[in-house]
């Protein structure tokens, strides 16, 4: 059964194909693409279409939800699990225009709670670029611990860059509800 997730301020839900021009819209914005990995700057509403119709692959730990504020798409939250014994991570972005109100967070939170029950892992991950110190904080404030660090690459970036690796355990995640 796909989720529904309602938290204080927010909606999250199965991304549609009608959210195609949202999500190209926001993940296309410079500020936004470098900090992910999957997303092209020239990335099209028909690309995204199938995009989000490969990510909703709710039992096996491949997807992606929609985070909707005031009936608006403002962001995505996923997860991915390579094979079932495997560690999930997950991702998420949020549109500039939402940023600085506690809704990435509020989001993450949510999230978290269905990943949890739904797949079972011991822990969760999640990589941030270091130049992004905002979704650092999301982890951090969620209780993600910074175990490591890495290289990443972004679409949107002409080399490789540095990231952080972070993890929450489920006990973790559980000691914070």
């Amino acid at each position: 059964m796909p989720p529904r997730i309602e938290t204080a301020r927010l909606l999250l839900d199965p991304l549609r194909a009608d959210d195609a021009a949202a999500v190209r819209n926001i993940v296309v914005q410079p500020n936004v693409g470098r900090m992910l990995f999957l997303f092209p700057a020239n990335w099209s509403v028909t690309s995204a279409g199938t995009f989000i119709a490969r990510w909703q692959d709710f039992d096996a730990g491949r997807y992606r939800l929609a985070i909707r504020h005031r009936g608006f798409l403002i962001g995505s939250v996923g997860v991915y699990r390579a094979e079932p014994a495997a560690r999930p991570d997950i991702f998420y972005f949020l549109d500039p225009s939402a940023a600085g109100q506690g809704l990435a967070t509020e989001a993450v939170s949510g999230f978290l709670g269905d990943v949890f029950d739904r797949l079972a892992p011991e822990s969760i991950g999640a990589d941030v670029f270091t130049d992004n110190p905002a979704s650092a904080r999301v982890l951090e404030k969620l209780g993600f611990l910074r175990h490591g660090h890495g290289m990443g690459q972004s679409a949107q970036r002409v080399e490789p860059a540095p990231v952080w690796l972070y993890r929450l355990s489920q006990a973790d995640f559980g000691a914070m509800k």
